[in-house]
């Protein structure tokens, strides 16, 4: 039977430059974004990011804005929490599609 010692441990992170994000959103399940570029998780999820560096964190969910924010952390275990803002849907009349189509 294996003990671990932290969480770092269990998660691999033994590297004293990383620490652990733990990234929440409001409506579970959006898309998580570090320095523009996409990883294959959703919220809520831990993931590693540089200690004491400004890491640019974005979660999008489709229908909802995109949320951006810095985090910076010297500790080992931080959070990044978010509420998305749902994009509000608009009715088109058929006029603007028939004028459009003559």
């Amino acid at each position: 039977m294996a003990w671990f010692k932290n969480l770092r441990e269990l998660l691999g992170l033994e590297k004293p430059e990383m620490c652990l994000c733990m990234v929440i959103s409001e409506q579970e399940g959006a898309e998580i974004w570090v320095e523009d570029q996409k990883t294959r998780y959703v919220t809520p999820k831990l993931v590693a990011i540089k200690k004491d560096h400004p890491v640019k964190i974005t979660v999008k969910m489709v229908g909802h804005e995109p949320h951006t924010s810095v985090v910076r952390s010297s500790h080992n275990l931080t959070y990044f929490y978010c509420n998305l803002k749902r994009i509000p849907l608009r009715l088109v009349s058929n006029e603007v599609y028939r004028s459009a189509s003559l």
